[in-house]
């Protein structure tokens, strides 16, 4: 009996192991089927260590800028300066941001312009237009545009300004009737010539003088209008002997670096003759002061271009500019005239000279 107890538990054990093991061996292949049926997860892409990403558009001039031009301008015989304000109430650059240019162009033509300006809030632009009136200048609307630009930026305004001028009976009244001589401006020949009465026709060659026309000078048919014996022109210069011809059109003496007639910009006297101005005539004081004098504003003034000169080519001197009298125009009949001393008599040279841009 005992025999027998014992054969049956070790069968009892030897059956419990195979069953464990085929046990074992069935979740292994379930295992494996599991596997095949869902693979491992491949590894994730590498991601680049900084991505690179497309640059920023700053935000547009107007967002970050308010910019403001006067409305309403006007400007008449009686009041003849419009005065120009650009302001700026709200200014929202950073501060590395806030030097910018600002340029006015008077009927799409360059006026002014202030190349680093840095802005802030309140900035306010002065500037001044004054305007010759002649006898037939048709009452007009003229255009100011102001371009501010800060890189690739920019930011535009315009305005208009009203020109009015007086009725011919009125502009007579103011100015007289009398006009003994016509002036003539040959632009390319860059001669003037006064030309007198012979009969009813303006033929009889008075006065000529060299001159300087530039660029801008305008063709065609206008009046003199008013006059100054001092006036600042661009580029913080002056001349002697204004008269209008249009516009900021003028005649006036070469340009002196001062308000005083012995800083004379020495070598825009020796380009007389030659294109030089912005669009000014340049004259020499004698001539500028001949105009000045003798021709009432009205005066009829022709400007065009010619290939032969109706008289012979004046003559101009030229002035050396290490020479103490050269802050002096020699044609300027002023007493005090250097050029008018003796010969050999020590002059000091006034009007200490620097670079500037004259019109």
């Amino acid at each position: 009996m005992k025999r027998f107890a014992l054969i049956c538990l070790l069968l009892l054990t030897l059956t419990g192991c195979c069953a464990g093991q085929t046990a074992a061996s069935t979740d292994s292949a379930a295992a494996e089927t599991v596997r095949e049926l869902i693979p491992a997860e491949s590894p994730p892409a590498e991601t680049p260590a900084c991505e690179t990403l497309a640059p920023t558009e700053p935000p547009a001039l107007a967002d970050c800028v308010e910019m403001l031009l006067p409305v309403e301008l006007t400007a008449c015989p009686d009041e003849p300066e419009a005065e120009i304000t650009v302001s700026f109430p709200r200014v929202e650059l950073p501060a590395e941001e806030r030097v910018c240019s600002l340029t006015l162009e008077l009927n799409g033509r360059p006026w002014l312009s202030w190349p680093e300006l840095e802005l802030r809030p309140g900035l306010e632009q002065k500037a001044t237009l004054r305007y010759s009136f002649a006898l037939g200048d048709r009452d007009r609307e003229e255009y100011l545009v102001a371009t501010l630009r800060q890189g690739d930026r920019t930011l535009t305004r315009g305005t208009v300004i009203r020109v009015d001028n007086d009725e011919p009976e009125l502009y007579y009244a103011k100015s007289g009737e009398e006009r003994p001589y016509s002036i003539d401006v040959l632009r390319n020949q860059n001669v003037v010539i006064v030309y007198g009465k012979e009969g009813e026709d303006y033929s009889l060659p008075v006065k000529a003088w060299l001159c300087s026309t530039g660029w801008s000078t305008p063709y065609g048919y206008y009046r003199l209008g008013g006059k100054q014996s001092w006036c600042a022109l661009f580029g913080g210069v002056w001349g002697q002997y204004v008269c209008g011809i249009y516009g900021n059109i003028l005649f006036h003496s070469v340009p002196y670096y001062y308000k005083t007639k012995d800083s004379l910009e020495t070598e825009e006297y020796n380009k007389l003759g030659s294109a030089a101005s912005m669009g000014c005539v340049r004259l020499p004081v004698e001539g500028a002061k001949w105009i000045y004098d003798n021709c009432p504003v009205g005066t009829s003034i022709h400007i065009y271009d010619t290939e032969e000169l109706p008289v012979p080519r004046p003559t101009s001197i030229r002035l050396d500019p290490e020479d103490p009298r050269s802050g002096w125009d020699p044609t300027d009949p002023d007493p005090e005239n250097p050029w008018k001393l003796p010969a050999g008599l020590p002059v000091e040279k006034g009007g200490k000279q620097h670079e500037g841009t004259a019109s």
